[in-house]
């Protein structure tokens, strides 16, 4: 009983500490006014997992804020920034649903939290490996390429689309939730094996490669006829109507990212320490 307790006083500690951060989210414009109330839920979730996890979440909700940010005028040009108004709640749901839920269950089963701590910061690892590919990406000077027909170019912000500097960022994202592990559990903030930092980074490196190739099969694509180029719009940034070429209306960016952390998720429970 006194472990439910505890996980029940954590949730209400993440909840309370959510509050501030959710409102400084939503001031900053990280985030617009649903999805920061969401994100304070979040909080209490990330909470239950202890104050290691719960820090993870916080590098991986500051460091793709921060990066959304970089060479925002660049991207906004290109029809590949975010809303200027911040991130909306399907975008929190999709990029931080399955780790939280991943945190939560590690504070909820004591047995298994040996397996369900590194399975949740590799899941953290390729939200945040996900989203680094994305800004960076953004920012490419040259239009990125299918990852699953890389002879097809398509336009920036596109699912599924890969530059060098995307896969830079990739692996970026997934190594500082690894190096942030590494140091709290060096700091006694996280009781986690040290080989299995390595798999954490790849793992969440892994979690983009899958999330590009959702993007590039299953999710809903348009032809623009005038510029001859794939995009994930229904009207290209030209001005022209875009025709359907692929893919299943349902699969969203969000549906994406559900699926791609999911599998890592499910993936990493199954091997990791």
């Amino acid at each position: 009983m006194s472990e439910i307790n505890g996980v029940i006083f954590n949730f209400a500690f993440g909840l309370a500490l959510g509050l501030p951060l959710g409102l400084a989210a939503y001031k900053l414009k990280y985030l617009d006014a649903k999805a920061a109330a969401l994100s304070i839920m979040f909080s209490g979730l990330y909470f239950m997992g202890g104050i290691g996890l719960y820090l993870a979440s916080l590098t991986f909700f500051f460091s793709s804020s921060l990066i959304t940010k970089l060479g925002y005028a660049n991207k906004r040009q290109k029809d590949a920034a975010e809303r200027e108004g911040g991130r909306s709640s399907s975008q929190v749901i999709g990029a931080g649903l399955v780790a939280a839920l991943f945190t939560a269950l590690h504070g909820l089963f004591i047995d298994y939290r040996q397996k369900l701590l590194p399975t949740a910061l590799a899941v953290l690892a390729a939200s945040n490996a996900d989203t680094w590919a994305a800004e960076l990406g953004a920012i490419y000077p040259g239009r990125p390429r299918l990852i699953t027909r890389p002879w097809v170019k398509v336009e920036p912000g596109t699912s599924g689309g890969i530059t060098p500097l995307g896969t830079m960022g990739s692996i970026l994202g997934a190594a500082i939730i690894g190096v942030v592990a590494l140091l709290e559990s060096n700091l006694g903030l996280l009781n986690i094996n040290h080989a299995c930092v390595p798999l954490i980074i790849a793992l969440g490196w892994l979690g983009e490669v899958l999330d590009s190739v959702v993007g590039a099969t299953l999710q809903r694509k348009y032809y623009c006829p005038r510029c001859k180029t794939l995009t994930d719009k229904t009207t290209h940034s030209c001005g022209e109507k875009t025709l359907p070429a692929g893919g299943f209306s349902f699969i969203t960016n969000e549906v994406t990212n559900l699926i791609a952390t999911g599998l890592v998720g499910l993936l990493g429970f199954l091997i990791l320490c």
